[in-house]
C-alpha cells in the first residue's frame, strides 16, 4: 500500500467521527425543538372571572354540518372561535352519548354499560333533589370504569370542582353524567335549555349543557332482537334523508344562539361533538371562546394540545383539564387529557373549515381502506414469494435468455414488494382526500410512489452492485421516516400503515408499523455503505458508520417529542449491537448480548426520568410511565399490553404473512437450485454483510414483537421489508453467476453446454 493510500485510510476514521459528532448534534437540534407550535394561554383565576364556564355537548356534530347556508350562527362563531376537530375515542371503538359524558367527567377514557354494542341507550333521568339532582346508578359507571383498562376516574370533573368551593349546573340528562360528582350528584340541574336565565348562570362555577337535536335523528334503542337488526340497519348519518338532517342543524343553530345570548358575560364557552351515536367513528367539532360585552370573541386560530401536538387537533379527554383550567382549578389525579392552546390557521373561515373537514374525510377514507389495505398487502407478499420460489426452481434449468427475462422481472417485483410500507408514507404527499373518489385516489397515489422508488433503485448506477438496489429501497424507507419524524411526522398520519386519529391509538412520533418499516430499513441499509467500505480495507470506518447511523435513529425513535416510542428503544438496541458486532466481524456472545440489554434498559430509564422531570402536561409516554412506576401503577399497563400483543396472535392475517416470510427466507431461499448453492448462501458470499442487517433486521422484529403492544404486526411488516430486499439480492447473485457462465463459455474455456450445467 502506498504511504499517500495509507495517510488517507488513517485520516478516514477521523473523518467519519466528525461527521458523527456533526450529526449527533443536528439531531439533538432538532430534539429540542418545541413539539408544538402556538402560545399557551395562561391559566386565569377563579376569582378574576366574571362568568361561569360553559361547555355545550353536541353529539354527532361534524364539520360537513356547518356552512354559511344549514348553520348560520355556528358560521359566526367558527369565523371568531379558536376550532379543531375533536377525536372521541372513548373506551371502545363505538362512543355513545353516555361514554362521551363519562369521559368528560373523568378525563380518561371511560365507558357505559348497555345491552348491545351496536346500539346507543339514553343517559338516564337525574332524580330532583331540590335545586339539584342525582344521577342513579352513577356508583355503578364508577365501580365498572375503576375495574376497566383505563380505570377511569368517573366523576372527577365535578369532584375537583365541588372540593374548591365551585358549583355545578346541569342541562339534560346526559350532561348531568358529565358533571356529576363522585356521589351522582349536580348542584343544579334543568332539562331545558329554555329555562336557563343569566342570573341562575351567574351563581355557578361550571355549566354543562347537552343540545341532543343531532341524536333524536335516530331509532329509539331496541327492545327485542329483531329491532336491534333493524336499527343496525341504519349505520351512517348519511342514510337519514338530508332535508331532515339539515331541519335537526337548523333547530340546533338556533338554540345554541339562544344560549349564548343567555350567557353572561364574561362566561368561557367551549362547544364539543361528544360522541357519535350511529355510523362509522368520525372527528367532530371543537370550538372554544369568551363570551364579552360586544358578544362571543374568540382567539380566531386552531385548538390543539399536548395530547395530540397537531394544530386543529384535539381529544375528548381533553374537555376535562380544559374546562378545570379556565376556572383556575388542578385536576387532583392524573389523566390522558391536556389543556387546549391555540395555533395559526389559515386567513379565512372557508380555509380553516375546509382543512378540518378534508382532514376528517382522510380519516374516515383510511379508517375504511385499511383492512382491505392489509388483505392486500398479505396477498401480494404471498404472491411475491410463490413467483418467486417458481421463479428460482422452476426456472433454474431453462433456457438462459427466459430464465434472465424471469430473474429481472423478479428482482423488480421484490423491490417493488419491499417498497410498498414506505409508499404508503409517500402517498401522503400527494392531497388524495381532495379527489372526487377519494378510495381510489389513495391507492393510485401509493401505487405511483412505489412506481418511483423502484425506478430510483433500478435506473441509478448502484443498480449494478450486489446489494446497491436493496441499499436505495431500504434507505427511501429510513430516510423518509426519519425526515417525517423531524417535521412532524405529517406523513404516518391518516397513512395506512401509519395512526389514524379516529382509532387514536396514537397522534405524534412513530407508529409500531412505522418503527418496524423504519427500523428494518435503516438494518438493511447500512450494510450497503458497509459493504463497500470493508471492500476498501475500511473496517472500522464501516462499523462507526454504522454507529453513526443507527445512534441518530435510536435518538430519534425514543427522544420525547420526536419519535417518544419506548418499546422502539427496546427493539432496536439489540438489533443495531448485533448488526454491529457482525459488520465488526466480533463473535456474538452471550454476555455481550447482556450487555447490549443493560444498555438497552440504561437508555430507556434515562430517557423516562428526563421526561419525567417535565411539567405532567407536558410528559409523553416515557414520562408517563416514570410516574406509573413511581405510584406502583406500572404493573397494570404492563399486564395490559401483554395481553394486547398475545391477542394479535389472533389476526390471522399478518400471522400468516409473518410465517410463510419465514419459510420462504429460511427454506426456499436456502434450498439448492442448479446453482448447487441456496440462492441466499450464494448472496451472503457475494455480500457478506447482508447477512448481519438480516440477523440484526429478525432479533429487532423479535423484540419488539415481545415489547410492543402491536404483537405481531412488528415482525410482519419487517419480514415485509427485509425478505422482498432479500431476496433481491439473492436474483442479483443468480444472474451474476449467469453471466460468468456466458463469459466462460465465450472464451471457450469450456464448452457452453458444460459450462451451464456449473
Amino acid at each position: 500500500m502506498s504511504r499517500n493510500r495509507r495517510c488517507t485510510a488513517a485520516r478516514a476514521p477521523r473523518r467519519w467521527a466528525r461527521l458523527c459528532v456533526l450529526l449527533l448534534s443536528a439531531v439533538l437540534t432538532l430534539c429540542t425543538a418545541p413539539a408544538s407550535a402556538g402560545e399557551r394561554p395562561s391559566e386565569p383565576n377563579a376569582e378574576e372571572r366574571e362568568g361561569p364556564v360553559v361547555l355545550v355537548g353536541v353529539p354527532g356534530l361534524l364539520w360537513e354540518d356547518v356552512s354559511r347556508q344549514t348553520t348560520p350562527f355556528l358560521w359566526e362563531l367558527a369565523e371568531e372561535a379558536g376550532i379543531g376537530n375533536m377525536s372521541i375515542r372513548s373506551a371502545t371503538s363505538r362512543t355513545c352519548p353516555t361514554d362521551g359524558w363519562l369521559s368528560v367527567s373523568a378525563g380518561q377514557r371511560a365507558l357505559s354499560e348497555r345491552e348491545h354494542f351496536t346500539v346507543c341507550e339514553p343517559a338516564p333521568q337525574p332524580e330532583s333533589n331540590g335545586s339539584g339532582a342525582i344521577v342513579p346508578g352513577f356508583a355503578d359507571h364508577i365501580a365498572r370504569n375503576r375495574a376497566s383498562e383505563f380505570s377511569a376516574p368517573v366523576g372527577l370533573l365535578g369532584q375537583t370542582v365541588s372540593d374548591s368551593g365551585g358549583t355545578t349546573l346541569a342541562v339534560g340528562p346526559g350532561a348531568a353524567l358529565g358533571a356529576a360528582d363522585t356521589s351522582g350528584y349536580v348542584d343544579h340541574y334543568i332539562d331545558r335549555v329554555g329555562d336557563l336565565s343569566p342570573e341562575r348562570l351567574r351563581e355557578v362555577s361550571l355549566a354543562v349543557v347537552e343540545l341532543p337535536e343531532l341524536t333524536r335523528l335516530y331509532p329509539d334503542p331496541p327492545t327485542s332482537e329483531e329491532e336491534s337488526s333493524a336499527a343496525e340497519e341504519v349505520t351512517d348519518p348519511d342514510d337519514v334523508p338530508t332535508w331532515v338532517r339539515e331541519e335537526a342543524l337548523l333547530t340546533l343553530d338556533h338554540r345554541l344562539r339562544s344560549l349564548i345570548e343567555t350567557l353572561p358575560t364574561g362566561s368561557s364557552l367551549s362547544v364539543a361533538g361528544v360522541s357519535m351515536d350511529t355510523g362509522p367513528s368520525r372527528l367532530t367539532v371543537a370550538m372554544s371562546g369568551e363570551i364579552t360585552e360586544t358578544g362571543f370573541e374568540g382567539p380566531d386560530a386552531y385548538l390543539a394540545s399536548d395530547s395530540t401536538r397537531r394544530p386543529g387537533l384535539v381529544i375528548l379527554t381533553d374537555t376535562t383539564p380544559t374546562l378545570l383550567s379556565q376556572m383556575g382549578m388542578q385536576l387532583t389525579e392524573p389523566t390522558n387529557g391536556r389543556v387546549w392552546h391555540t395555533t395559526e390557521r389559515p386567513g379565512t373561515t372557508e380555509e380553516s373549515v375546509g382543512g378540518l373537514v378534508d382532514f376528517n374525510t382522510a380519516a374516515v377514507v383510511v379508517g375504511t381502506a385499511i383492512p382491505g389495505f392489509f388483505s392486500g398487502l398479505v396477498v401480494f407478499q404471498l404472491l411475491i414469494y410463490a413467483a418467486a420460489a417458481c421463479a428460482l426452481h422452476r426456472y433454474s434449468d431453462g433456457q438462459r435468455s427466459k430464465r434472465k427475462f424471469v430473474l429481472s422481472v423478479t428482482r423488480v417485483v421484490a423491490l417493488a414488494g419491499a417498497a410498498f410500507p414506505v409508499a404508503s408514507y409517500l402517498a401522503n404527499l400527494i392531497p388524495w382526500w381532495a379527489a372526487g373518489t377519494p378510495l381510489l385516489a389513495l391507492l393510485g397515489c401509493v401505487l405511483l410512489a412505489d412506481a418511483a422508488v423502484v425506478s430510483l433503485a433500478m435506473l441509478g448506477p448502484w443498480r449494478n452492485n450486489v446489494i446497491g438496489s436493496m441499499t436505495i429501497v431500504a434507505g427511501a424507507t429510513a430516510l423518509v421516516l426519519f425526515l417525517d419524524l423531524c417535521f412532524g411526522a405529517n406523513l404516518q398520519m391518516n397513512s395506512p400503515t401509519g395512526y389514524s386519529p379516529i382509532v387514536a391509538g396514537r397522534f405524534y412520533g412513530i407508529g409500531n408499523i412505522a418503527f418496524a418499516a423504519f427500523a428494518t430499513g435503516m438494518l438493511m441499509a447500512v450494510t450497503g455503505p458497509a459493504h463497500w467500505l470493508i471492500s476498501r480495507g475500511l473496517r472500522r470506518t464501516a462499523v462507526m458508520t454504522t454507529l453513526v447511523i443507527g445512534s441518530a435513529s435510536v435518538l430519534i425513535i425514543g427522544w420525547p417529542g420526536l419519535g417518544t416510542d419506548f418499546g422502539g428503544v427496546i427493539g432496536l438496541i439489540p438489533g443495531l449491537a448485533v448488526t454491529t458486532m457482525m459488520i465488526a466481524g466480533v463473535r456474538i456472545t452471550v454476555p455481550r448480548l447482556a450487555a447490549v440489554g443493560i444498555t438497552a434498559v440504561a437508555v430507556i430509564s434515562l430517557l423516562s426520568w428526563m421526561d419525567y422531570l417535565r411539567p405532567t402536561n407536558e410528559r409523553s409516554h416515557f414520562g408517563a410511565f416514570a410516574a406509573q412506576v413511581a405510584n406502583g401503577k406500572a404493573l397494570t399497563l404492563l399486564t395490559r399490553k401483554l395481553t394486547s400483543m398475545l391477542g394479535t396472535l389472533g389476526n390471522w392475517q399478518l400471522t400468516l404473512l409473518a410465517g410463510c416470510a419465514l419459510v420462504f427466507l429460511f427454506f426456499l431461499l436456502k434450498r439448492p437450485t442448479r446453482w448447487r448453492i441456496g440462492a441466499l448462501q450464494r448472496a451472503y458470499e457475494y455480500a457478506p454483510t447482508l447477512r448481519a442487517g438480516l440477523t440484526g433486521s429478525l432479533v429487532t422484529a423479535l423484540v419488539g414483537f415481545v415489547a410492543n403492544d402491536s404483537g405481531i404486526a412488528i415482525p410482519a411488516i419487517a419480514l415485509t421489508v427485509m425478505v422482498p430486499l432479500t431476496l433481491s439480492v439473492c436474483v442479483w447473485a443468480l444472474q451474476q453467476d449467469d453471466d460468468e457462465i456466458r463469459k466462460t463459455a465465450v472464451r471457450g474455456d469450456r464448452s457452453p453446454k458444460k459450462a451451464q450445467k456449473l
